[in-house]
């Protein structure tokens, strides 16, 4: 009879609680009784049931046994005067956790690829890399739904070709978390925060952004702003966010978004700025008024 050399370790440190090595000791066991009872037990094992891997200097043969916690990969190689078996195991627990916060992963064309749960690391080597893409064969996919992620992995690549991204971090969805942020923000038995703005140059290079507001601050800024492009609007607790007034080429208008979003249709307290930016903002323009049109 042939003699077996096998050479069996885990992948990972977390693999070496007595559970584990319970549950090792019965897996090579049950091996034994089959394709590692000797060598020509286990040659018959490969010849019968396939699963060759290719690209061996030998023909290697690989089999997966999956218990509810744990991976064990079998490669066989039924050759005399060679080791004849390797066991990789892997804790399921670890590899799905993994799996399900990865927020990125790359590859090349060499056949590397690199999975990433640290999203500056993901951002990083799409920086680094892209520019080479075309040797490399350098190819990434995004994983995570996490809005700031994904506009800067587009940022990185309209950078590249000397542009702007012109989509906002709001046009690249909600997470599960944002979503129940705005659930939220329709509460009206919560507590709100309110954060009023002020924009000029809207769509354009020379675009800028004024926050953390009160009302009456942003106000008195949109009132002394000499520009035909400038609005006011609100975001309500760092989530949801609308336009209340808006001028554009020098044509002001009163939008009524707020009365048909969740966020805000119900709340007192919108509908007392609402109030509060006619009477104020009449008052500034006592010639000119509003135009109470709609988007």
């Amino acid at each position: 009879m042939a003699v077996l050399v096998m050479s069996a370790w885990t992948s990972e440190e977390t693999l070496n609680s007595p559970k584990f090595k319970a549950e090792l000791t019965e897996v090579v066991n049950e091996l034994r009784r089959g394709p590692l009872k000797n060598l020509s037990a286990m040659s018959s094992y490969c010849y019968t049931h396939g699963g060759e891997i290719t690209g061996s200097y030998t023909q290697n043969y690989g089999y997966i046994v999956e218990t509810p916690n744990y991976r064990y990969c079998l490669r066989c190689n039924p050759q005399r005067g060679d080791y004849n078996a390797y066991l990789t195991c892997f804790d399921l627990r670890v590899h799905q956790l993994a799996e399900n916060i990865a927020v990125g992963k790359v590859s090349f064309a060499s056949g590397e690829k690199i999975t990433y749960a640290d999203p500056e690391e993901y951002l990083k080597a799409i920086r680094e890399e892209l520019p080479y893409h075309p040797t490399s064969g350098f190819q990434y996919e995004t994983l995570t739904d996490d809005p700031k992620v994904r506009k800067s992995v587009d940022d990185i690549l309209y950078d590249m070709y000397g542009e702007q991204n012109p989509r906002r971090e709001g046009n690249y969805g909600l997470t599960e978390k944002g979503k129940q942020m705005l659930r939220d923000a329709a509460d009206s038995g919560k507590p709100h925060t309110y954060s009023w703005f002020v924009m000029t140059g809207v769509n354009t290079a020379s675009e800028q952004l004024t926050e953390n507001l009160t009302l009456p601050e942003a106000i008195d800024r949109y009132g002394a702003l000499d520009t035909g492009n400038k609005r006011i609007g609100v975001t309500k607790d760092n989530i949801a966010t609308v336009d209340f007034v808006v001028m554009l080429d020098g044509e002001e208008q009163f939008f009524h978004d707020h009365e048909r979003l969740a966020s805000f249709k119900d709340d007192p307290a919108i509908a007392q700025a609402v109030e509060m930016m006619h009477r104020e903002l009449d008052a500034q323009t006592p010639s000119q008024g509003m135009n109470f049109g709609g988007m």
